[in-house]
């Protein structure tokens, strides 16, 4: 990469800025022509979601892309903050070291998560689980808005989010880069180096890197412990300055091999690992000592190992990929009141191994069709939970799929439209539970047989200008531990109760977009309306368990609308302005009642300035102004911490805000070295606020400033 395109924004939008080039197949002539009457500027770069390739006015999905270069210019910790700047898309944090995407207001087991192109599973029921993959270790991520079932299967409701690894870099020795971080608000250090490969024929690509973070810093304000003397203190938080037990330390890689045949194919083996021990901070009293005591935390260890196994070859004009891939997760969690520095003490210990084999074929006009992508997919998951406490228990999933996706043009419309079948099994098993629940115990097959399909189209009035619609079903099964959990889960802060009878979640979703891309201006308004049937959500039963409100799982109809706006606009050759708004409104159809865990209305507002090169220290300067306005927002019945609204302290309802981030940097070169420095500031007034989807909401404050210093040192190519 050239260190030009450093200083340049690289997040994008699919559907607006880039030529999408779906995995393999080639254009129609129809849309080779359209590409050619596009920008020749624009990149070209592989997407999912799409049946064939296509010019940026050419795809009826919603596709964003952020690559490896923003994210480390940005500081991103975690794949949730790396996203978040993205229209539409939100995260879930706790802390520093847990970011879960949002997008258009669905989440955790609602987005399927990929790692390319493949389902993988991080626990995510929970809201603190965090995905298992290291941004660093990424070449891009890719999220696909809306119903993405057709493609990837249960959970993908909401979206997709795709996680690329690094590519093989085949025709080079060896080029990669070096990267230091410090993060001032947490004293976070992050050391890592990557690097890629080849000779033509074999190639490799590895990486690793270490981040060692402490507590969280938030703004020192009055807390409710003691007491304050005035009634209207009474949301003052549990905890305020450094918010003790918020540490963690990660050391993650992943090593990857390639083979090129004679006749062009590829064939890779990678192996990922993903390695994590943190601390939580508890709210009062969920640990050992009184409220009034001080903080407690509970300690929690993840591991997650990933192989896959990946071909791609061309036969008789179909573009063949064979995907196998192996995941094994163990999630590990101490009693309450049990930080990590006091080792596990065998409270909750989950651990699973997945099988996935997926084959897709894409080829060129057949029939009526232009052309599209024909897939049948497999997987199998074995889950076995031996803690003390038997939370998410053990058992059985398995899926067989097979789904077909193809596109046709009639002049300036573009048609996109994808059918699949899944068979869905799911089973508690006794045998694999160390304490299993009376439910478990009694447990019997669930099978489900969904069939989904999705119709898009794109029509484009001018070579800038187009108008794109969706409408598509998608489908969720219940998992292992909404059918059975059983137990005090300190991630919610309550006890957590199953429901075997729970049926699957089935969804339409519709969207209607209207966009522009030219060589100075990129905008999108988006309307979407996301109906689901069935929808799972954690009912609050009134009672209490050890201290604890008992939330039950049950089941009703949803509704989600909401609007997305983005601007992009290039004043000069020097300075861009951007804006970006969000509006998503979730709830029941029995009742009204707001869905969880939707995101604050909000708004973003940006400057960047790229000065002319002075060479020097002065090469490739560019500056950055983000100002983030957040609405008020209440927190929903039997929403996680919903409880602190009408506790003594805290409060699970938050005010509006706004913040200020900044960011700066330049790429001098040494010699024949450059090194690029990045400067980014978060919440540079120091504001106090409590963000509506951090989970700390309920008894702290969210953080205070953080001063984010990058270097990183490109080498070879």
């Amino acid at each position: 990469m050239s260190s030009a395109s450093h200083s340049a924004s690289h997040v994008v939008s699919g559907a607006l800025f880039l030529t999408l080039t779906a995995v393999g197949g080639e254009a129609t002539a129809a849309q080779q022509t359209a590409t050619a009457a596009s920008d020749e500027s624009l990149s070209t770069i592989t997407v999912t979601g799409t049946p064939l390739p296509g010019s940026p006015l050419s795809q009826a999905a919603e596709v964003d892309v952020v690559d490896s270069d923003s994210m480390e210019a940005e500081g991103a910790t975690n794949l949730g903050e790396a996203l978040a700047p993205l229209a539409g898309v939100d995260s879930i944090s706790t802390g520093n070291s847990v970011g879960k995407p949002v997008i258009r207001g669905l989440s955790g087991d609602r987005i399927r998560m990929l790692s390319d192109g493949m389902g993988v599973d991080s626990q995510q029921y929970g809201v603190r689980h965090m995905p298992t993959t290291d941004t660093f270790l990424l070449d891009r991520v890719e999220v696909v808005r809306g119903a993405s079932s057709v493609l990837y299967g249960s959970s993908a409701l909401g979206g997709a989010v795709n996680l690329l690894p690094r590519e093989i870099a085949w025709d080079s020795p060896v080029e990669g880069e070096a990267l230091t971080r410090y993060s001032s608000n947490n004293g976070q250090w992050d050391t890592g180096v990557k690097a890629s490969g080849g000779d033509g024929r074999f190639g490799y690509a590895f990486g690793i890197i270490r981040r060692d973070a402490g507590n969280i810093e938030t703004p020192d304000e009055t807390t409710y412990f003691p007491p304050p003397p005035a009634p209207q203190h009474r949301d003052a938080p549990a905890y305020s300055g450094e918010l003790d037990y918020t540490d963690f330390n990660q050391v993650n890689g992943d090593l990857a091999f390639g083979y090129r045949d004679d006749e062009g194919g590829e064939w890779t083996a990678r192996y990922a690992r993903f390695n994590d021990q943190h601390n939580f901070l508890l709210p009062p009293p969920a640990g050992q000592l009184p409220p009034p005591a001080g903080e407690e935390g509970v300690g929690q260890y993840i591991d997650n190992h990933q192989l896959e196994l990946a071909g791609d070859k061309r036969v008789d004009g179909i573009r063949w990929q064979p995907k196998l891939m192996w995941q094994n997760n163990r999630r590990r969690s101490n009693a309450a009141g049990r930080p990590r520095s006091a080792g596990f003490d065998d409270a909750i210990d989950v651990e699973f191994d997945q099988y996935t084999a997926r084959l897709t074929g894409q080829h060129g006009p057949v029939g009526f069709t232009d052309g599209g992508t024909l897939g049948v997919e497999y997987s199998d998951k074995d889950q076995v939970s031996r803690g003390g406490t038997q939370l998410s228990p053990g058992g059985t999933v398995s899926n067989f799929a097979t789904f077909a996706f193809e596109e046709r043009r009639f002049g300036d419309l573009l048609l996109q439209t994808g059918l699949r079948y899944d068979h869905h099994r799911i089973e508690g098993e006794a045998s694999k539970t160390a304490n299993p629940s009376t439910s478990v115990s009694n447990a019997e097959s669930h099978s489900y047989d969904v069939v989904t399909g999705s119709l898009g189209g794109i029509y484009s009035f001018t070579d800038n200008l187009s108008l794109a619609g969706n409408v598509g079903r998608g489908f969720r099964a219940p998992g292992l531990f909404e059918l059975y959990v059983a137990g005090q889960h300190g991630g919610v802060a309550a006890f957590q109760q199953g429901n075997p009878d729970l049926d699957p979640e089935t969804s339409l979703n519709t969207d209607l977009s209207l966009r522009w891309a030219s060589d100075t201006l990129r905008a999108s308004a988006t309307l979407y309306r996301n109906a689901i049937d069935d929808y799972i959500y954690p009912r609050d039963t009134g009672t209490s368990r050890g201290g604890l409100p008992v939330f039950a799982y049950d089941q009703t109809d949803a509704l989600l609308t909401g609007v997305e706006l983005s601007v992009e606009k290039d004043i000069n050759r020097w300075l861009t302005l951007s804006a970006a708004a969000e509006t998503v409104d979730g709830e029941r159809r029995d009742n009204g009642d707001e869905l969880p865990l939707l995101p604050a209305d909000n708004l973003r507002l940006g400057a960047r300035v790229t000065p002319d090169d002075r060479g020097g220290w002065l090469r490739d300067p560019y500056a950055s102004l983000t100002l983030r306005h957040y609405a008020s927002k209440d927190a929903a019945p039997g929403e996680p911490f919903s409880q602190f609204d009408g506790a003594p302290f805290g409060s699970a309802s938050t005010d509006g805000y706004t913040l200020v981030d900044i960011g700066a940097g330049i790429s001098p070169r040494f010699g024949n070295q450059v090194v690029h420095f990045d400067l980014a500031v978060h919440n540079l007034l120091d504001e106090t606020y409590r963000g509506f989807l951090d989970t700390y909401k309920g008894y702290a404050l969210s953080p205070g400033r953080d001063i984010r210093l990058t270097a990183r040192l490109p080498f070879g190519g």
